[in-house]
């Protein structure tokens, strides 16, 4: 028992000082996946709102719609639009199109005929209730073809669910997920030299059950509810899905509770005294140690997106693996001949068949009844790395391939930008410019917080285009960096906005 408890103390030592220098090593990552978890919690959390169902009648025509209330809706809007009225026969009466938006989106379409009556047409009303309850009632005369009004406003702020105090919490801890997150990565390691020098077992034991317990809701959570399963963490150093994640903490924590039982055989390797001060002195060091890859870049880069990385072969499915999701659909059709007759069509997506054959003309679709995944297909290490434009319906990324040497700015949000380093990236940027090789810039953010940045920062002569925000969390652990990519996708140097080089040491890296 006490050789199985001492092998058992080595390994669960080792790998506890190893996921958390990890984890200290890429402090930004591990903070990527605590927001994220934080973000879960308080959306799963928040109180279920109700809905609110609104009528909308004009003339003969009548639309019901429903809306679920979120946390932060204070006013539900209405806009009617009506295009330009045109005659279809006596000069009293009128057609026209009515579009009704709701938020700014169209929900609802219909043609209108009417007739003129001593000045007046039709009323618009709108009628909204919140489980049955009518909170707002209103109607809108159309005088002379025109609506008086275009516009309609429901104030619901009064019926929104207040957050609790744990969606509170969870929000508020995102302001810290760095901070947990170098609390939590220090305690894995420092919990792990704990064991291995056998300083306090009983308090050490205790906080081992408790972080393992910890990490395993945390994987279980994520693999039962699929949230949190790929936030651009850590690259390839933890290349595992939450189920295996899951597991792996089940194997730790039966081998955490082995040491429990037998913490008898646990005997220190230095006096008490001692072992406080070597835990200190490494306290120190790992928090120092993780506050500078932090402020500049990790130590050791396990990002798909390193120094001598080809991003264009990281995208490319290799040979003999499968492209595409082999999909089973089953899909249900309905005679037209009014029989109520059904019948039921299987596609393949390998064969692309559908099986049994029939006359589409006789039969029409009504639902998908079941979708199978057969085989899932290989996903690249880089896969959405991509160049939108702000419209978000051109992808440039064969644009980007065609030069030889090119700098990438990569911003993933620019309200959180390092805004000192702004004006040295702006000299880099039109130096390089000068040469005559294309500068790129690729955000997450919305164009209008792209616009005013650019604006605030004198950037009108460098082009921003967008992408997955996963993705360019992934690219760099700063916002904003720089990557020198030669020979069209290798990526030759990174460099973050706390450490930019000066302009010719990066132009010796260009052939």
């Amino acid at each position: 028992m006490k050789f199985v408890v001492n092998t058992s103390r080595i390994l669960i030592g080792l790998l506890f000082i190893l996921s958390g220098l990890i984890k200290l090593n890429d402090p930004t990552g591990f903070s990527y996946k605590m927001d994220e978890y934080f973000t879960v919690f308080a959306d799963d959390l928040s109180p279920e709102q109700d809905t609110i169902q609104t009528t909308i009648q004009l003339g003969d025509q009548t639309f019901e719609t429903t809306t679920s209330l979120l946390p932060q809706s204070k006013v539900l809007s209405y806009t009617v639009m009506q295009s330009a009225w045109s005659s279809v026969g006596e000069d009293s009466t009128r057609k026209s199109t009515v579009s009704i938006i709701q938020n700014g989106n169209p929900v609802h379409e219909f043609a209108l005929t009417t007739k003129l009556d001593s000045g007046y047409n039709n009323n618009l009303s709108f009628k909204s209730s919140i489980n049955g309850s009518e909170i707002d009632s209103k109607t809108f005369p159309i005088k002379d073809f025109q609506l008086e009004t275009s516009a309609h406003d429901v104030a619901i702020s009064e019926y929104v669910k207040p957050p609790n105090w744990a969606v509170n919490l969870f929000n508020a801890l995102r302001d810290y997920a760095l901070f947990v997150a170098i609390f939590m990565s220090w305690i894995e390691a420092i919990l792990g030299f704990a064991l291995l020098i056998g300083w306090q077992r009983n308090f050490t034991m205790w906080m081992l059950i408790l972080i393992t317990v910890f990490f395993g809701f945390l994987t279980l959570y994520s693999w039962i509810y699929d949230k949190v399963t790929d936030c651009g963490c850590f690259g390839d150093a933890i290349p595992m899905n939450p189920e295996e994640s899951f597991y792996k903490n089940v194997v730790i924590g039966v081998f955490v509770l082995l040491l429990y039982w037998g913490k008898k055989h646990i005997t220190p390797v230095f006096s008490n005294s001692f072992a406080v001060k070597v835990l200190t002195v490494l306290t120190l060091l790992l928090v120092g140690f993780s506050m500078y890859c932090k402020h500049y870049l990790p130590v050791v880069d396990f990002l798909h997106y390193s120094e001598g990385t080809d991003i264009r072969a990281q995208m490319v499915v290799p040979d003999g693996e499968r492209a595409a999701d082999h999909v089973i659909t089953t899909y249900l059709y309905e005679a037209k001949d009014g029989s109520g007759a059904q019948q039921k069509v299987v596609y393949d997506s390998d064969k692309n068949s559908f099986e049994p054959k029939i006359d589409y003309s006789k039969w029409k679709y009504v639902d998908v009844v079941d979708e199978q995944t057969l085989e899932e297909a290989y996903e690249p290490p880089i896969h959405d790395f991509v160049f939108y434009d702000k419209e978000q319906t051109n992808n440039y990324i064969e644009d980007f391939w065609l030069t030889e040497n090119k700098l990438l700015m990569v911003m993933h949000d620019v309200k959180k930008a390092n805004e000192k380093a702004m004006p040295e990236i702006r000299e880099i940027a039109s130096q390089w410019k000068e040469l005559g090789h294309p500068f790129w810039a690729l955000t997450a953010s919305s164009p209008e917080e792209v616009e005013e940045f650019r604006h605030k920062h004198q950037l009108s002569d460098i082009e921003f285009y967008y992408g997955d925000n996963t993705n360019i969390k992934s690219i760099i652990r700063s916002n904003p960096g720089l990557l020198l990519i030669t020979d069209t996708s290798k990526v030759k140097r990174v460099w973050p906005s706390t450490r930019l080089p000066k302009f010719k040491k990066i132009a010796k890296h260009v052939k």
